[in-house]
């Protein structure tokens, strides 16, 4: 069985979504073997953490408790997005943090993200944060870098950190990977558009295996793509159950199936 922790159930300017019907992804779950997904929306491309709020609730209800949410935290908007968490933050339809410096034009180490860090070691929520390697196409990167989360994966070790996906290409997969090994709290996810097994295998081997969780994406990649990954890695099939639901499992606490 799978949890997938990296997903976006809703459509993408940048993406082709075949299908945004919930409940059709309700039986797609069912036909992969997915236990339950963690997602994000509002407040990562648009100030509308209320409404990411509003949505995750429905939906953990619509979804039979499978379907869960991160917080969106942006903190050109700190007010707004801290009384969301403080408000839900013991809704059983929370169980995490997502920060996207990129699209929120804040340097990643920069203090105005402190409060986020705060508030994840009071309420004991991981944080997901998209990483992603700079370059001259995709120069809004800079403010995601790997290397820029460091500062306070350093200094808060009681908050689990993820590297949503990786650092996004060679260069920063590299660097996110090496983090991972450095620092006990700092964990790798394989969400996103590298779709090559030995990339798994990369991590599993500099990280460790129970370092690196299962992200899809969807809706904006099919997550059948992802789980071929890891099954067709040359990894032993423990490192796979770790990777595709194990590792999920026990860093976030409040995910009951």
């Amino acid at each position: 069985m799978i949890i997938d922790m990296h997903t976006h159930l809703c459509e993408s300017n940048g993406f082709l979504c075949f299908d945004l019907d919930h409940l059709n992804f309700l039986k797609r779950m069912d036909e992969l073997n997915i236990d339950a997904v963690i997602h994000s929306d509002g407040g990562l491309e648009r100030p509308e953490f209320e409404k990411n709020v509003k949505d995750g609730i429905e939906l953990y209800e619509k979804m039979n408790h499978r379907v869960y949410t991160y917080f969106v935290y942006d903190p050109r908007y700190h007010e707004r997005g801290m009384k969301c968490i403080e408000e839900n933050a013991n809704h059983p339809a929370f169980v995490g943090i997502k920060i996207h410096p990129s699209c929120h034009n804040v340097f990643a180490d920069d203090e105005s993200y402190r409060p986020v860090w705060e508030a994840a070691k009071k309420y004991n929520f991981p944080i997901l944060a998209h990483t992603w390697v700079n370059s001259s196409y995709n120069p809004n990167q800079k403010f995601a870098v790997p290397e820029r989360f460091e500062k306070f994966i350093k200094e808060y070790p009681e908050v689990t950190f993820i590297f949503g996906h990786s650092g996004g290409r060679t260069a920063a997969i590299r660097t996110a990977a090496e983090l991972a090994a450095k620092y006990e709290n700092a964990y790798l996810d394989i969400a996103g558009d590298v779709f090559e097994a030995r990339a798994v295998e990369y991590l599993a081997k500099t990280a460790g295996a129970k370092k690196v969780l299962f992200g899809s994406d969807v809706y904006w990649f099919d997550p059948s793509t992802q789980m071929g990954l890891v099954l067709g890695a040359n990894l032993s099939d423990e490192e796979k159950a770790d990777i595709l639901k194990g590792n999920t499992l026990r860093i976030f606490k409040k995910i009951k199936l």
